[in-house]
């Protein structure tokens, strides 16, 4: 599916952004780990986390209602599948529920989509392995699809070369389950969606800056509703602070502290941004309100990458119309996401007419004042595909994206929002 996205004079109105999917992966497993009926509300229905929602269900999890007001009820024993588990293009499912399955009894196979298939696991298999997992996988465990002979655990205390939320989550989850005590020490602290909510439902779980310690616990039930996802929410929140006549106020959107890195970047650019928290645990959530900025350039690294992964390339598009000149550096995880969102981001923009070099871990952009406008292909990645709409409601010719669909992997309403909000 292709679509023409024309430019925009003027973006007003209130905008209410899907629930955030990572939290939504999150509440699905842990519920089945508990002790009881979960009920959750707000889950993102999407084919990321519908790929989560079936595995359990085909490991005899038992799930009442819809993703509005789930109840999940864990069954007495997980149950060994008669056929292998499909991940899909969700890097989210594969590593957390390799994390679910190692101590479980029984015979598991993940494997995922052509693109899911390339991406990186040895980063899970390996400290998985440490813990006394049995995995097998192409490329000795680097590539899915990936088998899981289910065995008794032993705690770990390891140190991560690059920080991950989804490494981090996959051992702490199997460390739930573990002998002994297990920490995970990461170089910059990433989203903390998993210890906020493993705390909240009873998890012997300590925090000491960059380190985290779990030992065996019992997980009580969560009444729980998910909040709007940031990730979705900074789509908006560039077109709304780079357009020259904007006003957006996103509703009921997740301000975790270690998700909102992208909005203290552009703070620290000269962003008219206003948060206001209007619920607090265990996820908290509320108001952004965001309206025409004049932005300048700035350096992205170090700390800045884990807090705003998902939002780095929408930089390409800020520095262009920024002044002065944008780096990204230390970057390289973008590489290996569901597209190379390095080299996908550089190209679609350099034919948009901005002014963008790749480098190895990152990009560099000259602020021009312009995207002039064009055509660029998704790649197949979501985050890419709604990059380039954004750009084409600033661009002074629009912009038509081949391959479009797959914003349904994590924002199915995202056009119909986009146009509402446009007035041409």
């Amino acid at each position: 599916m292709d679509v023409k996205i024309s430019p925009a004079k003027k973006i007003h109105g209130d905008v209410e952004v899907p629930p955030d999917k990572s939290i939504t992966h999150r509440v699905l497993i842990f519920s089945s780990l508990a002790e009881g009926r979960s009920v959750l509300r707000n889950l993102l229905d999407s084919d990321d986390t519908l790929r989560t929602f079936n595995i359990l269900e085909k490991l005899a999890v038992r799930f009442d209602g819809d993703f509005s007001r789930l109840e999940v009820e864990p069954p007495p024993k997980f149950l060994e599948p008669e056929i292998p588990l499909f991940c899909g293009n969700s890097g989210t499912t594969a590593r957390l529920m390799m994390g679910f399955l190692v101590p479980l009894d029984g015979l598991f196979i993940l494997y995922g989509d052509e693109s899911l298939s390339r991406r990186p696991m040895g980063r899970v298999t390996k400290p998985l392995r440490m813990m006394g997992a049995k995995i097998w996988g192409r490329e000795n465990g680097e590539r899915l699809p990936i088998a899981i002979k289910g065995t008794e655990l032993c705690g770990i205390d390891y140190k991560q070369n690059v920080a991950s939320a989804q490494v981090k989550s996959a051992i702490l989850i199997a460390g739930l389950r573990a002998e002994g005590r297990t920490t995970v020490e990461e170089p910059f602290k990433s989203r903390d969606h998993t210890e906020r909510l493993l705390k909240y439902m009873g998890a012997d779980l300590k925090e000491d800056g960059r380190k985290v310690e779990i030992s065996k616990s019992v997980l009580d039930p969560i009444d729980m509703y998910v909040p709007g996802d940031i990730s979705s929410a900074s789509f908006f929140i560039t077109l709304g602070v780079l357009h020259k006549n904007s006003k957006l106020v996103l509703k009921n959107v997740g301000l975790n502290p270690t998700r909102t890195g992208y909005l203290e970047i552009l703070k620290r650019m000269g962003a008219k941004i206003d948060m206001e928290i209007v619920e607090a645990e265990p996820e908290p959530y509320g108001r952004i309100t965001v309206e025409t900025s004049k932005l300048h350039g700035t350096i992205i690294s170090g700390s800045d990458i884990p807090k705003a992964i998902d939002e780095l390339p929408l930089l390409g598009i800020i520095g262009a119309l920024a002044e002065g000149e944008t780096i990204v550096k230390d970057a390289k995880e973008l590489r290996v996401k569901e597209s190379d969102r390095i080299k996908s981001t550089v190209e679609n923009l350099r034919k948009l007419g901005v002014d963008i070099v790749e480098r190895s871990d990152g990009f560099v952009v000259k602020g021009t004042g312009k995207i002039v406008g064009g055509e660029g292909k998704s790649y197949g990645d979501h985050r890419i595909a709604m990059l380039l709409a954004i750009a084409g409601k600033l661009s002074m010719e629009g912009v038509r994206i081949k391959d479009a669909e797959c914003v349904k992997i994590s924002f199915p309403n995202f056009f119909e929002i986009l146009e509402g909000i446009s007035m041409g």
